[in-house]
């Protein structure tokens, strides 16, 4: 998975097992930790994203 930043940098994760909330999250640390400010992420409607722990994940 990937995300392009502001500045045209790109941050990618390559998995090779299934895609879960597991997954999601550690791209998120991953990606969080690139960043010292608020990041916008844009994602489409998959059931990962949707999960209570990428949810907890954000609030957290």
């Amino acid at each position: 998975m990937s995300a392009i930043s502001t500045k045209g940098r790109m941050h990618f994760m390559v998995f090779t097992a299934s895609f879960t909330a597991e997954v999601m999250c550690r791209f998120l640390d991953r990606l969080a930790g690139h960043f010292g400010h608020k990041v916008h992420l844009v994602a489409d409607r998959h059931s990962a994203h949707r999960s209570r722990r990428v949810r907890a994940w954000l609030t957290g």
